[in-house]
């Protein structure tokens, strides 16, 4: 197995492995459920991975079909390219089989599965850290990102953008195998990742492609930027739309109709959406057995819990008891 020592290795689907593989393969996957589903075959099994700053890359193939079960819950979006052979996936209740002209592409929640990685496939993986992913699309946007991106379960590797990102791709992951690459270097890797990660928010399909293919607009007005920070930095303090334009010095209706330019939605259903994602990440770091959802519901202003789990549910895609529960 060849491996970048500097970091700890991931899976294809995103879960460090702490040891390298030995004759069974399922040391490579640590934290995964993985079940063999045919007998070894002539292939060479081949593992490589590891780190630029907070992207991640692996290439595997390994002589045996394997099933591959993740957590419902992972720290980063993950993209899995075949450069050779299928890989049969389920993500959020949807079947891909991604091949060399499609890859599939893993959000941070919900119910991910190999449920057929063939013995001859090489797969190519990439995984961005989530938080350093939702910063560069509001770099891009100019406005926060608040909740997950949606990314589309697959990506035609057929279109001009994919074919030139995955060029970058393997660029990257081919220069993890060399020490000396330049690529690795405190003044390159940096500003690399980082146009590496915008291209991906370039070239794969989501929402917000169409704000960030369009000529870019004039900056928000102060009073929205101003708004925006006070109920970032004070979502469980109670704000009002009278309070919040009394402290941005415009009216009520100015500030309801720059939000709904600039913004898209009222100040008041921002503020709603910031409570919804504190409240998710209160859920992930709470020790079930201490608290409970409708004690983190209402600590951040959700009174009607029926109303706070369909939210949840629909903005998170599982409901708030799963995230409470599941495993740390």
């Amino acid at each position: 197995m060849e491996q970048n020592a500097s970091q700890p290795p991931a899976s294809p689907i995103g879960a460090p492995s702490a040891d390298p593989p030995g004759d069974d393969c399922r040391t490579a996957f640590q934290r995964l459920r993985v079940t063999v589903l045919s007998k070894p075959t002539t292939v060479t099994p081949v593992q490589r991975f590891g780190w630029i700053g907070p992207v991640s890359f692996g290439e595997a193939i390994h002589g045996v079909d394997l099933r591959v079960e993740g957590s419902e819950l992972r720290a980063s979006y993950h993209l899995n390219l075949p450069i050779s052979g299928h890989v049969e996936t389920r993500h959020r209740g949807v079947d891909v089989v991604a091949t060399r002209d499609r890859a599939v592409v893993f959000r941070p929640e919900g119910d991910t599965v190999l449920t057929r990685w063939a013995g001859d496939c090489r797969l190519v993986c990439v995984g961005f850290e989530r938080t350093a992913l939702d910063r560069a699309l509001e770099a891009l946007l100019g406005q926060p990102v608040t909740s997950q991106i949606p990314f589309a379960s697959s990506l035609d590797m057929t279109t001009g953008r994919a074919r030139s990102w995955a060029r970058m791709l393997m660029m990257l992951n081919h220069q993890l195998g060399d020490a000396d690459s330049v690529v690795l270097q405190p003044l390159v890797a940096p500003p690399l990742v980082d146009g590496f990660i915008r291209g991906f928010l370039l070239a794969t399909d989501h929402p917000y492609r169409e704000m960030l293919d369009a000529p870019a607009e004039a900056g928000r007005p102060i009073a929205i930027r101003t708004a925006i920070d006070i109920m970032e930095a004070e979502p469980q303090t109670p704000l009002t739309i009278s309070t919040l334009a009394a402290r941005c010095h415009v009216s009520v209706r100015t500030l309801q109709e720059g939000f709904q330019r600039h913004v898209g939605m009222p100040p008041m259903a921002y503020l709603r959406k910031v409570r919804l994602r504190r409240a998710h990440d209160d859920l992930r770091a709470a020790d079930p057995s201490v608290q409970t959802v409708a004690s983190i519901a209402r600590s951040w202003g959700f009174t009607h819990l029926g109303r706070f789990a369909a939210a949840h549910e629909a903005e998170y895609g599982m409901s708030p008891v799963r995230v409470l529960r599941a495993p740390r």
